[in-house]
């Protein structure tokens, strides 16, 4: 029942995600806003990551299980690639979860830089673009490939999962493919040890988080501080501190909770021998929920793209006119007027 739901609930996000990210590729399109600047350049990378995040997950289908100190992000590899390749594309998963948690704390550099430090907002015009590309690519690339190279499958593991899989999914080692890190091995005596290589590989994957949690918290703290610091001399400016402010929390605690908490649940659970039962499966329902709900974020705190939806539900205004609109209260860089 479990394997059903999640492979269902696997559907209705793909096809959700589909929806929102092409609904707001179609705003960034046709809308004429150009207050946005290079912001809608870093929303165009998010839809499209997000389209691209959805499908590699679609296809793949992963899932977890935890057990005996160790956790597995398993695919029952529905398109039938050859084992090698299959582990490959079920670390692509991985490198999808990384790039979209750098790409996260590259949002929100440019939301500090553009209310805090207007003037240094030329990190994000060409050519020094190609540095948040490089930093947004390694995390990337060394999340896929520490996956490939030192979370693949063995033996140990597979004895270990064995009767666990059968019992939990009515699996057998043949029908699923997997990407796993066992903390705690048993020697020839029934001693029970450390793993170390695993222990530092999860640590690396930690680390990345990290990195990455801790630019968006500076960032989003220091953001928050600086609007509310802020005195506004016209309606115009108090409205956009409050829309900014608003999305910004938004913007912050979604990702906290469908992102780094249930990848901090699948780190942790292992290192002291829990298990979840089926709970561990509203794990990657989670994460997979990330990629439908930013774009919605970002079409209800941008004035003018809500108005154009809403006005196109009530079949007021085709929701691709190039009519001009302003984006009052959403422009990304603060500008105190006067009164």
């Amino acid at each position: 029942m479990l394997l059903d739901y999640q492979q269902t609930y696997a559907h209705v996000t793909f096809a959700f995600s589909i929806f929102t990210n092409c609904l707001l590729l179609s705003l960034l399109l046709f809308r004429k806003d150009r207050n946005l600047g290079s912001y809608k350049s870093l929303m165009f990378a998010f839809s499209f990551l997000g389209l691209f995040f959805s499908i590699v997950d679609f296809l793949n289908k992963p899932m977890v299980h935890i057990y005996g100190g160790a956790y597995l992000v398993f695919s029952l590899n529905s398109l039938g690639l050859p084992h090698f390749l299959a582990n490959w594309f079920n670390a692509l998963n991985c490198s999808c979860y990384g790039m979209t948690i750098s790409l996260l704390a590259v949002h929100f550099i440019y939301r500090y830089l553009a209310v805090c430090r207007p003037n240094q907002m030329n990190w994000f015009m060409w050519p020094h673009t190609i540095v948040w590309f490089v930093f947004c690519s390694e995390i990337s690339f060394e999340w896929w490939i520490t996956a490939v190279l030192y979370a693949g499958e063995t033996p140990v593991i597979d004895e270990l999962i064995k009767e666990s899989m059968k019992t939990n999914y009515n699996l057998t080692k043949r029908e699923f493919i997997y990407a796993s890190s066992l903390y705690y091995r048993t020697n020839e005596k029934g001693e029970k040890s450390i793993s170390w290589p695993d222990v530092l590989f999860a640590i690396n994957i930690v680390k990345l988080i990290a990195i990455c949690m801790t630019i968006v918290l500076f960032c989003g703290i220091s953001t928050f501080r600086r609007l509310r610091t802020l005195r506004h001399t016209s309606k115009r400016t108090t409205n956009l501190q409050q829309q900014l402010f608003k999305a910004l929390v938004t913007q912050t605690l979604i990702p906290l909770v469908t992102m780094f908490l249930p990848a901090a649940v699948m780190m942790v659970s292992p290192m002291f021998e829990m298990t979840l039962g089926p709970y561990e499966g509203l794990i990657m329902t989670v994460i997979t929920t990330y990629p439908c709900v930013d774009p919605m974020i970002v079409i209800f705190f941008v004035k003018d793209y809500r108005q154009a939806l809403w006005q196109t539900i009530r079949c007021k205004r085709c929701l691709f006119s190039r009519e001009t609109y302003s984006l009052r209260g959403t422009a990304v860089s603060f500008v105190t007027e006067p009164n």
